[in-house]
């Protein structure tokens, strides 16, 4: 790829199509969208150059040595977050972790229906409504004792 002449500046490429530059390379677009990526790089000089320049170093990186992880990477990389979190991450679950809410909320709100019915048909702290009983009817020609008089006490 040859570069601009140093007076010239560089045409900016268009972010919409830099970032399928990775599905065009790998040609996992769908044919539509490729021809359309294709004919902007084709008319389009500062992404057709931003292209070249990415195909230029994806292929610079393949030619790299690929190395695997040593075999207790993984392990090792959780006992360092472990002690520098000091047992926030992998350290022992609380009971909310452990027990999902959904089955926690069942079990709260069974318990408040049990809790219900237990109060609803009991005679003590009941929940029902309980009409008063009635007072006795007095006959007609019964005569009252007075306001003033002891109780007990039936005045002509």
């Amino acid at each position: 790829m040859t570069d601009p002449a140093p007076d010239k500046a560089r045409p900016e490429a268009h972010p919409e199509f830099e970032v399928e530059f990775t599905d065009l390379l790998e040609q996992t677009l769908s044919a539509e969208r490729q021809r359309e990526v294709e004919a902007h790089l084709a008319a389009c000089e500062g992404c057709r150059l931003a292209y070249e320049e990415y195909r230029e170093t994806v292929s610079a990186l393949s030619v790299l040595h690929k190395m695997g992880a040593p075999q207790h990477f993984e392990r090792e990389v959780e006992e360092t977050i472990h002690r520098r979190s000091r047992g926030r991450f992998f350290g022992r679950k609380t009971f909310g972790d452990r027990v999902p809410f959904k089955l926690i909320a069942v079990l709260v709100l069974a318990f408040g229906l049990l809790l219900y019915s237990l109060l609803w048909t009991s005679r003590t702290g009941s929940l029902r409504y309980e009409k008063p009983p009635e007072e006795p009817k007095i006959a007609p020609n019964a005569k009252l004792p007075k306001p003033d008089s002891p109780p007990g006490v039936n005045t002509p």
